[in-house]
């Protein structure tokens, strides 16, 4: 009986020590998960910290690139048009935005070559909004591309102190109906405004986009002119900005002579037809002409795949030489590369 009672007594020590040892296990693994949560806790914090700094470094630099990137009049400016990923567009949808952006760079540098210490800053010019046949589901003919998209080519021209135009051909709907759901994009220091007349739809709607050339009338322009400078004015945002206005025919623009000019916005009529390059010359002079000149400045626009061979060079395109007796009479402050 007595070995028993010692046999329990031992059991039931052996028991107890256990007990405390798996207890005091536990309680130290609780402690060390403790002192690595706590741990993990500071480093996530001295991450994230250094990631806001990161941040607010980047965004820092970013608004000084930005501030001396502040677009000028006198400014040239040298596009690269198209619809990102859509290679038949244009050569901004050709090339993904890195090895676009370095051809970009290659152009300036031939630009700036002849500019005469003149500034020349490349350019993303997307289509925002483009023509289609199919009405869709509003019924006004146009898709428009997607704004995470768009802000993808607007942070990539802040980072490179590149400019940004969107462009909006237009449908069924007027020209300032087009652009005012984008005239919160020119919070972005570095963001300007086109117009394309051409695919606008008659009032009647018989006829798809692209049936026949559009137009638009001066009352239009100076609409658009006068939102843009609004927004401006009512979100304290300084400097000019361009409207641009596409044309090949003169009748695409009607009432020239009632166009008005506001202090915020500085207005550009872009010769945009395709052809020979006496051809686009002759048109270039006719339809920027010295009436137009005391309204708006000049643009031109290239077409690798549809100008007849050879292209016109950079000193061709500011008319410092000839191209078979025909020569640029103004230089445009706006080339663009389709």
């Amino acid at each position: 009986m007595f070995k028993i009672k010692n046999f329990i007594f031992l059991i039931a020590i052996a028991f107890i020590t256990f007990s405390n040892a798996t207890q005091k296990n536990l309680i130290t693994e609780d402690i060390i998960k403790s002192d690595i949560s706590q741990e993990n806790i500071i480093q996530e914090d001295i991450i994230k910290k250094n990631i806001i700094k990161k941040v607010i470094i980047q965004e820092s630099i970013i608004q000084e690139s930005i501030s001396q990137n502040s677009y000028m009049p006198s400014d040239i400016l040298v596009g690269f048009y198209g619809r990102p990923y859509s290679k038949t567009l244009g050569i901004l949808g050709e090339y993904d935005i890195e090895e676009l952006t370095q051809k970009m760079k290659v152009m300036k540098k031939e630009y700036e070559q002849i500019s005469n210490g003149t500034k020349v800053i490349p350019t993303y010019h997307i289509i925002k909004d483009i023509a289609t046949l199919e009405a869709g589901n509003d019924g006004d003919h146009i898709k428009p591309l997607n704004e995470t998209l768009i802000m993808k080519y607007i942070n990539k021209a802040q980072e490179e102190n590149f400019a940004v135009i969107l462009d909006v051909q237009l449908g069924t709907m007027t020209p300032i109906e087009a652009i005012k759901p984008i005239l919160k994009f020119l919070k972005y220091p570095n963001v300007h405004l086109a117009i394309d007349p051409e695919f606008k739809i008659p009032t009647h709607k018989k006829f798809p986009p692209g049936k026949f050339i559009g137009h638009i009338f001066a009352k239009d322009v100076n609409e658009v002119q006068e939102a843009m400078q609004n927004f401006l004015i009512e979100n304290n945002i300084e400097g000019k900005r361009m409207l641009l206005v596409h044309m090949f025919y003169k009748r695409m623009l009607r009432s020239k002579n009632e166009i008005k000019n506001y202090d915020s916005i500085n207005l550009l009529y872009n010769i945009d037809g395709h052809g020979r390059g006496p051809t686009k010359i002759k048109i270039y002079n006719h339809l920027y002409n010295e009436a137009a000149n005391k309204i708006a400045q000049g643009g031109f626009k290239v077409f690798y795949k549809n100008d007849i061979k050879p292209l016109l060079t950079p000193r061709q395109i500011f008319g410092l030489e000839p191209v078979r007796g025909a020569l640029i009479w103004k230089r445009p402050n706006y080339i663009n590369y389709h």
